[in-house]
């Protein structure tokens, strides 16, 4: 069951953690999984300006992470019990790397017609301020939607280098440290950002963003999801199948028509971004 003060609290600040969805020992081994797929020929293959897109469709063990009972049941006493998983991204930061997140609004970009969403941050390992963990402002999800400008800059993470027109006060956003299998959950329209990693150690963590049934896709003609609780009886969404093996032809193909569906969305409207075209996928 999700905590009882879960609710109120993400209402309220637009965020809630940390809440616990696995031990230590086996948030390590997705880790370490995790880890040996972004160092594979697999890697170039997999995402968006270095990033790991959509292992949910690739691989059994990130299907397990999705399936959480600890993170789905959060999520449900929000958006209700039919859910979807929209998406999935891996973010990398390996030692004293210069990758950062600007200020900015999740529901951006995406295409979607309401906000009936929750993105989970999932801890592979330890996440602090000294290795680049988020910063959420408190509250921001109540502002509504702002302008966003694409930004090109080789360091920042985000698909389109967007960046949120808004002035923030730094003393009063919010760290978000987590200890490896510990998961903070928050709002598309929460400003957030995160910074370097100036340790000696991988910061290694996974998103995962929920969605009702009930949402759909206002920018293209076509989109994918997965069921992981409920039933969908809307359709809105050609729906994606578990994977049956570790990167096999079937989930490369799906994989390959999702990211091309999902760039049609995430870079609508964009210009000059020539830096932050998707990566080759052959």
């Amino acid at each position: 069951m999700a905590p009882n003060d879960f609710k109120p609290r993400y209402e309220r600040d637009g965020y809630y953690f940390p809440l616990t969805a696995f031990g230590a020992d086996q948030a390590t081994k997705y880790g370490r999984r995790v880890q040996e797929i972004a160092n594979s020929n697999y890697a170039c293959r997999l995402g968006n300006r270095g990033q790991i897109n959509q292992l949910h469709v690739l691989c059994p063990f990130v299907n397990e992470i999705i399936r959480s009972p600890a993170i789905l049941d959060a999520v449900e006493s929000v958006l209700g019990p039919n859910l979807l998983v929209w998406g999935t991204s891996v973010f990398l930061k390996p030692p004293h790397s210069s990758g950062f997140v600007s200020w900015h609004q999740d529901l951006t970009y995406w295409g979607l017609n309401n906000e009936q969403e929750m993105s989970a941050w999932v801890a592979f390992g330890p996440v602090n301020q000294e290795n680049g963990c988020m910063h959420f402002l408190p509250g921001s999800h109540n502002l509504g939607q702002k302008p966003h400008r694409d930004v090109v800059d080789a360091s920042n993470i985000l698909t389109r280098g967007q960046h949120a027109e808004v002035d923030v006060d730094e003393f009063q956003t919010i760290p978000v440290e987590l200890e490896p299998g510990q998961v903070s959950l928050h709002h598309g329209h929460l400003l957030h950002r995160s910074g370097p990693n100036n340790t000696d150690h991988h910061r290694v963590g996974m998103v995962i963003n929920y969605i009702s049934t009930s949402v759909y896709q206002s920018v293209a003609d076509l989109d994918f999801a997965m069921l992981v609780r409920g039933v969908d009886e809307y359709h809105h969404f050609e729906e994606l199948p578990v994977p049956k093996a570790e990167f096999d032809e079937d989930g490369f193909a799906m994989h390959d028509r999702m990211m091309a569906a999902h760039n049609n969305v995430l870079y609508d409207g964009a210009r000059n971004m020539d830096s932050a075209a998707p990566v080759s996928r052959k």
